[in-house]
């Protein structure tokens, strides 16, 4: 888990290899700015802990993404831009030495200069296989957890991969970095029990005042932040469990910002006075996974979904606007590719969408060898069209939209899909195991969409790879040379990069849809209220992911109180 308008005394270079698009626009006008004040900011749930090494649930990320710096951050479309970094990276001719240059006049709370040792510590801890921690870092594709990074000079850090890898950029220079002098003393099987209640040193643009337990955090602004003082003079960051509770308050105008405003509760903040409301796609989607394999796993079953007629039959059969519209009330966004609308590399024109077309669905299954029973159930070589349809039982959106798809592939096609609510302990197995037909799953997505651990042949679990995510048994030689091809397509200018892999990327949505790898599903809108707040810049498709999960930090120096008229 991690998380611009342009920042006061900072013009971000848009030039280089790897900028991969234009720099993110403007904040509110001069005439809006109000220097001082206090942002309240709700946050569903108490941090769990403000060591950032630490932070594996999205409370605590939310609660210190305002106290440390990024090297590099997203702007408002998700581009990669500098944040310390001065800068895009520079890489070697063979692409696997990665070398980044830092500002020099950014400081630690307690004034000691950031430098790039606190970079290298920063990622040999995080890189450490004996980090005791919740949080999730892969660094994997270093030569060396501790040689594979390094600093040559105070101001550059050189990073040495085993082989060329694309995605390192958006997914593993976008990081925190925290001060060396204070994390590399600690042991790191002991991390766990350090700083959780406050950070005593840090650099973003807020720091730590005091925390009183499940009730707030408080947080002052840094004097001394090297982009200049924020224009906030502090944030409380205000524990408000019930989601519909914290609504309300930005209602009301007792809370400032609430990052996180779901279901019915977006309809009310819309049609409030005086708020300001945005709704838009989750960087996550949910999709039907397949069992596209010939047989499950243990041999013990065909499967229903290996050929390939029969998952655009099941794709043909289904109104997916409908559906997500009644499993979400309204608050979800229909999609066809695992790539979501935000994201600088969607492309509405890649993917391969079904619209309903019952009388097609029925043809490819006779096509495919399945015909009607005398129950209406379609059967073949004596075997029922009949499945276990696993969802997680503790999702009440996904079981709604697994029963009327079962409804609807029953009425329409024949096939007996039984929903199958699933406790989450347990739901994941016969899935990885291979042992399944169907079943509806969620995925988080990092900023780069790299697609290699959820559709690459060399990550099938449990047969190729038993750490892979690839359930879907799914394989094909085009479109793992499309995935190899997003990972290693750097080129020599940042245009070149981006329609390079923007291309491969839309090659996979093609592949994907076309054969129905998995049904894609939605992505669940997410809304943000603002209240008093100016200088509130929205991306692609209405998106504020950037501003969000410590995605950007620079942003939380920009944002003002609303000037009186």
């Amino acid at each position: 888990m991690q998380v611009v308008t342009r920042v006061r005394a900072l013009a971000l270079a848009c030039v280089g290899l790897f900028v991969i698009a234009a720099c993110g626009g403007g904040g509110g006008s001069s005439s809006t700015i109000k220097e001082g004040g206090t942002l309240v900011y709700a946050l569903d749930a108490d941090a769990a802990t403000l060591n950032p090494f630490e932070a594996g649930d999205v409370p605590s990320v939310r609660a210190f993404q305002f106290m440390f710096p990024n090297l590099y951050q997203a702007d408002k479309n998700l581009a990669i831009v500098p944040d310390l970094a001065t800068g895009p990276p520079t890489v070697s001719a063979d692409l696997k030495t990665w070398t980044v240059k830092i500002r020099t006049d950014a400081k630690w709370s307690d004034g000691t200069p950031i430098t790039s040792a606190d970079v290298v510590k920063t990622v040999q801890i995080e890189a450490n296989s004996k980090l005791d921690t919740d949080a999730a870092f892969d660094w994997s594709l270093l030569t060396d957890p501790v040689t594979g990074v390094s600093a040559p000079d105070a101001s550059t850090i050189v990073y040495t991969l085993s082989a060329p890898f694309a995605p390192f950029f958006a997914n593993n220079l976008t990081g925190f970095v925290a001060p060396a002098s204070v994390y590399g003393a600690v042991d790191v099987t002991k991390m766990r029990t350090f700083e959780q209640d406050h950070p005593t040193v840090t650099g973003g643009p807020f720091l730590f005042d005091k925390r009183v337990t499940g009730s707030e955090i408080d947080l002052k602004a840094n004097p001394n932040y090297y982009l200049g003082k924020p224009h906030f003079a502090a944030v409380v960051e205000k524990i408000i469990t019930n989601a519909t509770a914290a609504a309300q308050a930005v209602i009301a105008g007792d809370v400032n910002w609430d990052p996180e405003i779901t279901g019915a509760a977006i309809d009310t903040v819309k049609a409030a006075t005086g708020v300001q409301s945005f709704e838009y796609p989750d960087l996550a989607y949910y999709d039907v996974r397949f069992n596209d394999r010939a047989t499950w796993v243990n041999k013990s079953k065909a499967t229903l979904f290996g050929d390939v007629n029969v998952r655009r039959a099941f794709a043909y059969a289904l109104d997916k606007n409908a559906i997500v519209k009644a499993a979400t009330d309204g608050h979800g966004t229909p999609l066809w590719g695992d790539i979501v609308p935000a994201s600088a590399y969607y492309d509405d024109s890649a993917v391969v969408k079904y619209a309903q077309d019952i009388a097609k669905a029925k043809g490819l299954m006779d096509a495919a060898g399945w015909t009607l029973g005398s129950d209406g159930i379609r059967v073949k070589n004596g075997q029922r069209f009949s499945a276990k349809f696993y969802v997680r039982a503790d999702k009440p959106q996904r079981v709604k939209a697994v029963q009327i798809m079962s409804d609807q592939l029953r009425t329409n096609l024949g096939m007996d899909l039984v929903p199958t609510p699933t406790d989450f302990k347990v739901f994941y197995a016969p899935i990885m195991a291979g042992n399944f037909d169907l079943a509806l799953a969620g995925f988080g997505l990092a900023l780069d969409p790299d697609d290699y651990t959820i559709f690459s042949g060399k990550q099938i679990a449990p047969e190729v790879n038993s750490n892979g995510s690839n359930w879907t048994g799914y394989q094909n030689p085009a479109l793992d040379a499309a995935i190899d091809a997003e990972r290693t397509d750097l080129k020599a200018t940042a245009a070149d990069t981006f329609a390079a892999r923007k291309a491969d990327f839309a090659t996979i949505e093609h592949i994907l849809g076309d054969n129905v790898v998995s049904y894609m599903l939605w992505a669940d809108n997410v809304g943000m209220g603002f209240n008093g707040v100016a200088g509130v810049v929205t991306g692609n498709g209405g998106s504020l992911n950037y501003a969000d999960q410590d995605r950007n930090v620079q942003v939380f120096a920009q944002w003002s109180l609303v000037s009186p008229k």
